[in-house]
């Protein structure tokens, strides 16, 4: 990162530091690893904090610095501290700074059933506190859904997306191509399947609201370290809000960089059935987990979308070459491959 970013980033964490009567900053590093934003690790002489700087455009309808600030002061205020401490938010500069979380990130093939049980654990103590006059005030999670129908609108948003881009070069063409041979004609036959297996009643009906959840959205092993105690801290919640149970399930099982094993689902189910709910919601995960992982090849996809790549550049400071988005289209054609059988 030049060296002139990285004066402005400690001139705003010097100033963000003032305020809680901290006048000493000894060093700021770049945090790697980010997709949407850009982190920096801020060391003072006896702690130190993280300093997220969010990505900010004309067309962005969800305000991540905001939904995350909020979500995280929610979650501290109620005793929930699986995610960092909030300590100042700086709106006008899209800019937070949290408590530092030491610790290491998971490898693939490590996570086991007990990581899976910890993060159970994180949403059931969050919605414990669903009822609180303070969690009506959290907003929806980005693309909430509460039907089927509104799942199946959702993925259809993000396909159309994808066709709709032109065809510049090789690598979209083949994309393109891909999208037309395989990805559409899948995802046609699981809509069908969804439609035949669903009750009618219910395709286009939402759940009752007292069987929605406070989602932390994103939400995996991508964005967790585990301590020196074994205790997995989750982070990047600027997604987060109001769900359906069942898409934060299958969101966290298809999840692509850090799996985690299926048949440690039952965790998550258990963690997030109301009262005489569970038989419906393992239903409801059941019929829309194919659909998911549709969704997650799209996701795979995302830096061949203009505003998503900006993004990303934006987190990484380096431009999305051709090389990294045939990778992203090979793995959505190993994923879908998955997904068939």
């Amino acid at each position: 990162m030049p060296s002139e970013d990285l004066t402005d980033i400690a001139e705003l964490a010097s100033r963000l530091l003032r305020h809680k009567g901290i006048e000493f900053v000894e060093k700021i590093e770049p945090v790697t690893g980010g997709r949407n934003n850009r982190a920096f690790r801020v060391k003072g002489s006896t702690c130190s904090w993280l300093l997220k700087k969010y990505f900010q455009d004309n067309h962005g309808l969800r305000d991540r610095c905001t939904s995350e600030w909020n979500w995280s002061q929610f979650c501290w205020q109620r005793g929930v501290t699986w995610g960092p401490e909030p300590v100042l938010c700086d709106e006008e500069n899209h800019a937070t700074l949290f408590e530092f979380i030491e610790g290491r990130h998971l490898r693939k093939y490590e996570v086991a059933e007990d990581h899976v049980e910890q993060a159970a654990q994180f949403v059931a103590e969050v919605n414990l506190h669903r009822s609180h006059p303070l969690a009506r005030n959290l907003p929806d999670a980005a693309e909430a859904c509460f039907s089927y129908k509104d799942h199946v609108a959702c993925v259809d948003r993000r396909i159309n997306r994808l066709s709709s881009l032109p065809e510049t070069d090789g690598i979209d063409t083949q994309l393109q191509d891909w999208l037309r041979s395989s990805l559409i004609p899948v995802w046609e036959s699981i809509v069908e399947t969804l439609r035949s297996t669903a009750d009618p009643e219910h395709y286009e009906t939402p759940i009752l609201q007292s069987e929605h959840c406070l989602s932390p959205s994103d939400f995996g092993f991508h964005n967790a370290l585990m301590t020196s105690t074994g205790r997995i801290r989750f982070f990047d919640f600027e997604y987060a809000g109001w769900d359906d149970p069942a898409k934060l399930i299958c969101d966290f099982f298809w999840q692509q960089d850090l799996p985690a094993p299926r048949e440690s689902m039952y965790h998550l189910v258990e963690a997030l059935s109301v009262p005489h709910s569970k038989l419906e919601l393992e239903h409801r995960v059941k019929l829309l987990f194919p659909l998911f992982g549709v969704k997650w090849c799209c996701l795979l996809l995302n830096e061949f979308v203009r505003e998503d790549r900006l993004r990303r550049e934006f987190a990484q400071s380096i431009p999305i070459s051709d090389s990294r988005r045939a990778e992203q289209l090979q793995r959505a054609e190993h994923l879908l491959l998955r997904v068939r059988d």
